[in-house]
């Protein structure tokens, strides 16, 4: 085989070559053209000019923005290189526009997919994506070697365009396959552009029309790492100083086009959204290195020909010293031809890549003996460079391999500290049981959707009982048992918190989830666990939630509803109503929301009835809402526990307590207002009244009820509590007393003021003798130790007289008045 190289100049000149060359009589021929004019009239006519010149010549060619001939560099020049083969045989196509980029790679293979096709020469228009359309070869044929590259063009005014013997087209590739299964073909490129400087990511991109990096403009971006705003002198340097962008494990350099207005900026090739980028240096002394130690490879492999498709930047940024880094190839029988692209195609690692800012090489040979000859004279030529320009450089590529060392490490470090936080926030340290965190992320990706919520029943008891040691172990033991179960069974098991444990499914039918873990539950339910010398049986209650939305709250909705019905097992149905008391605690709790912004949450006093004078002396502050949309006055009945539980109640506390001292303040009447163990252990409670007090015009004629039954047997923070009110002369009264714990012994510890007795008493005190004997024991215990007592829930005159014939001190009930807003 041979290549032979000329400038076309016409059809005269073209004939001459040919005819002096004897090129016509090959029967294989193929024609590149590399042409610097980007007119199609211009290109029609040479198609048409070698088709008569050589009629068996295939033909494949592109727009050029630089021309490279013989170790010189050309622009506006048309060049053509013809290489006769004698036994490779040639095949041009070129691929339906309308195809996307990816498909044309494929069509590519398909068509030129031949049993001993060595290299697929192709040209591509601007718009291809270099990239989609390599992927689409390697997705059929990977063994295959692609060169070539986009086309370009000298002049802003002129067309890019690509043509075989067939004629010119737009917007899509042309490509010749060349098929010897003799034929060695060998392939290099040199880039030598560095990654300096952190990562950044493609935030707005529009083709290769660059917008944003890490959200602020293209330009910015630039002229922070340039030094200047202004446009000429950020394209001129953006061939120095590319953009790296890391694909496939190699970085790939694009470069600046032109600077379009304030914020964007044209590059060389299309960059996608999120990619990953740093800044690059392009250095003379290191591009043209790197192209000596490319050369120093190619001298031991077989070549009879050279293609060099290099990018537009290598061109401009060497333009000032010439075709310097494509002269040393040089020999009395081999030329050297090819053209600046836009973009270059060649292979890496045995993947074929879309290249930028990169000279590939493309060699060829029929004759494996054959040999490239290197000028290594013309070396010396590149020790121009001066010691400091040779330090500025490795001073750069160090550091900025130092700083990529470190972000590795760093990123490495912070790989680690990610894993052992996912860990620790997805896995429950003391069982090894994934936790309710993965649950709840395994049921929001559709992993599971059959559910159980294990309960071991009174498990507080186990620890109480035998301490908090034991009850690890216990739950150990118990994790041991549903994981070995899950394992043998196909499931998932998870602790949730505490001893609530979970199991989760996405196979099979229900009916066989049900019965695997029903089976479950009679094995726990039936196994001793051991710790030591203690045994320990336990039982255990299941909600389950089978295909269901919001599978988690169904289950635990189930839970819930199996303990509430002392059940063990039950599978979540709509027919159970679980939802509906949900639905009514959520209305409820929007209900005391609306409530307490609008400023509906109010006190209403009762009267208490001194039995003795039968006249008013005190007040209970009672609370209620007043309904939005009737007026109606709501009992607490209905939104205390709510409020309990709901986090809302201290809110309430505060109201009362703000509206019951503005009343106190304005009346002589001794009012009483109630308060929970919760309330007096809370600290922004307990200032509020100690503030209150203090600010009170008479502080002796507040009463505090505290609840009998709730809490009130912790001593210690009760009498700490009542201390410190009796300093201003406030009375302490126990509410609902003969409810609950309902201990005389530290009545006799706590300096209370009133009893009132539980109005489940009182009501049944005219017709109950027990009722009757109990309150006789209060009244008679109370008068021993000097304090008072008062009769709720008295309701008619039956009870009221009966009340007064046992001495009780006060009555308080709807007999003489219900509650109401305002003191009379």
């Amino acid at each position: 085989m041979k290549t032979f190289n000329t400038k076309y100049n016409g059809y005269e000149t073209l004939k001459s070559y040919i005819d002096d060359n004897a090129i016509a009589k090959y029967d294989n021929i193929l024609v590149q053209v590399f042409s610097g004019i980007g007119k199609k009239e211009f290109i029609e006519d040479l198609i048409k000019n070698l088709k008569l010149l050589i009629p068996k010549c295939k033909i494949i060619g592109a727009t050029s923005s630089g021309e490279i001939l013989d170790g010189n560099i050309f622009e506006n020049e048309c060049l053509i290189a013809i290489t006769v083969f004698e036994k490779t045989l040639i095949k041009t196509i070129s691929i339906n526009e309308k195809l996307v980029d990816y498909q044309k790679g494929i069509e590519i293979s398909r068509q030129l997919n031949f049993p001993d096709a060595k290299v697929i020469i192709s040209f591509g228009d601007t718009n291809i994506n270099g990239g989609d359309f390599l992927r689409g070869i390697n997705s059929v044929n990977e063994q295959v070697t692609v060169a070539g590259g986009i086309a370009g063009k000298c002049n802003s005014n002129d067309e890019t365009y690509i043509f075989t013997e067939n004629g010119v087209v737009k917007n899509t590739v042309v490509a010749a396959v060349l098929e010897n299964k003799n034929l060695y073909v060998n392939n290099k490129s040199s880039s030598n552009c560095i990654p300096i400087g952190k990562e950044h990511e493609i935030t707005s991109v529009q083709e290769n029309i660059l917008k944003k990096i890490d959200h602020g403009s293209a330009k910015d971006f630039y002229s922070t790492y340039l030094g200047t705003r202004i446009n000429e002198e950020i394209s001129r340097m953006g061939a120095k100083f590319p953009l790296m962008i890391k694909r496939e494990n190699r970085y790939i350099s694009v470069h600046v086009l032109k600077c379009v207005g304030d914020e964007e900026i044209i590059m060389s090739s299309k960059i996608a959204l999120g990619e990953k980028v740093r800044m690059g240096y392009g250095d003379y002394r290191e591009i043209l290195q790197g192209a000596r130690d490319m050369y120093e490879k190619i001298k031991d492999c077989p070549g009879e020909a050279i293609f060099i498709y290099s990018c537009d930047s290598r061109k401009n940024l060497l333009k000032e010293m010439g075709a310097k880094e494509i002269v040393p190839v040089s020999s009395d029988i081999l030329s050297v031809s090819g053209f600046y692209t836009f973009g270059e195609f060649n292979k890496v690692n045995n993947t074929n890549i879309f290249c930028s800012e990169t000279m590939t090489i493309l060699i060829l040979s029929e004759d494996m003996d054959a040999r490239i000859k290197i000028d290594n004279g013309i070396y010396d030529e590149y020790g121009y460079y001066t010691s400091e320009d040779s330090a500025l450089y490795n001073l750069i590529k160090t550091a900025g391999e130092e700083l990529n060392e470190l972000n590795l490490k760093l990123e490495e470090k912070i790989k680690e500290k990610t894993e052992e936080l996912e860990k620790q926030y997805f896995i429950d340290t003391l069982t090894g049981l994934e936790n309710r965190n993965k649950l709840i992320k395994d049921l929001s990706v559709g992993k599971n959707n059959k559910l159980v919520i294990i309960d071991i029943k009174s498990f507080n008891d186990i620890n109480d009982f035998y301490g908090n040691t034991i009850g690890d172990e216990v739950l150990k033991s118990f994790s041991e048992l549903i994981n070995l179960y899950c394992t043998q069974n196909n499931l998932k098991g998870y602790r949730i918190n505490s001893d609530i444990f979970a199991i989760a499914n996405n196979e099979g039918v229900k009916e066989e989830f049900i019965e695997k873990i029903k089976l479950l539950q009679h094995i726990i339910n039936n196994k001793c666990l051991f710790y030591e010398e203690v045994k320990i049986f336990i039982t255990v209650t299941m909600g389950v939630a089978l295909e269901e939305e919001s599978l988690f709250e169904k289950a635990e909705m189930a839970l819930n509803y199996a303990k509430k019905n002392r059940n063990f097992f039950q599978e979540y149905k709509e027919e159970l109503n679980i939802y509906e008391g949900i639905k009514e605690n959520i209305i409820w709790t929007k209900r005391i929301r609306d409530a307490i912004s609008e400023d509906r949450i109010v006190p209403f006093f009762q009267p208490i009835v001194n039995n003795s004078s039968g006249t008013i002396e005190k007040f209970e502050a009672l609370i209620r809402m007043i309904d939005k949309k009737n007026g109606k006055i709501i009992s607490p009945y209905f939104f205390l526990d709510i409020a309990k539980k709901s986090g809302l109640y201290k809110e309430l506390t505060v109201i009362m307590l703000e509206k019951t001292f503005e009343v106190l303040n304005k009346t002589n009447y001794e009012i009483s207002i109630n308060l929970l163990f919760q309330d007096i252990i809370n600290s922004e409670i307990r200032t509020l009244i100690i503030d209150k007090l203090e600010k009170a015009n008479d502080p002796k004629k507040v009463v505090f009820e505290i609840v009998e039954s709730e809490g009130i047997e912790n001593f210690n923070e009760v009498t700490e509590f009542i201390r410190e009110i009796k300093k201003y002369g406030s009375k302490i009264a126990i509410d609902d007393f003969g409810t609950g714990y309902s201990n005389f012994s530290y009545l006799m510890k706590l300096n209370v003021d009133y009893i009132k007795i539980d109005g489940s008493i009182i009501k049944n005190i005219h017709k109950d003798k027990s009722a009757e004997l109990v309150t006789k024991t209060i009244v008679t215990f109370a008068k021993e130790l000097g304090i008072e007592t008062v009769a709720e829930f008295v309701s008619d005159e039956e009870i009221y007289n009966k009340i007064k014939e046992l001495n009780i001190d006060y009555s308080q009930g709807y007999y003489f008045s219900e509650p109401k807003y305002n003191i009379e």
